[in-house]
């Protein structure tokens, strides 16, 4: 014989009025350190503030023009880095190769491209 409902609820309405005072301490214990958890670890998993020199900015006005000289130098030019990425290659390296031709940027030499931020990629040596 299955047990009707309101035996079911009158076990947990029992069940509660019995042990309330822990019911609700505990649930007062476990929302006061999840409160002080989220306090806390927010301030430790904090990033450092981002810091962009003046420098390092690229004037808008003037990349088309810097973009259409490069393609007009791709044929002899002897190094290529992705305007997304931070390291130049040499033109025959096979990591270039893998580049999106849209974002190739390419150089004359190593000072031009380290003028301009790029790090040598010494995988391609």
């Amino acid at each position: 014989m299955k047990p009707h409902r309101f035996s079911i609820l009158a076990k947990i309405f029992l069940f509660v009025k019995r042990y309330y005072l822990f019911l609700i301490s505990g649930f007062l214990i476990l929302s006061f350190v999840f409160a002080f958890g989220m306090i806390v670890g927010g301030k430790l998993l904090q990033r450092p503030a981002l810091i962009i020199e003046k420098d390092l900015l690229i004037n808008l006005e003037e990349q088309p023009i810097a973009v259409e000289r490069e393609k007009n130098n791709s044929q002899e030019s002897g190094y290529v880095a992705s305007s997304r990425g931070k390291y130049y290659y040499p033109i025959d390296c096979s990591l270039a190769k893998n580049l999106s031709e849209k974002n190739k940027i390419y150089f004359q030499s190593k000072e031009e491209a380290e003028e301009r931020g790029y790090i040598y990629n010494s995988r391609c040596d």
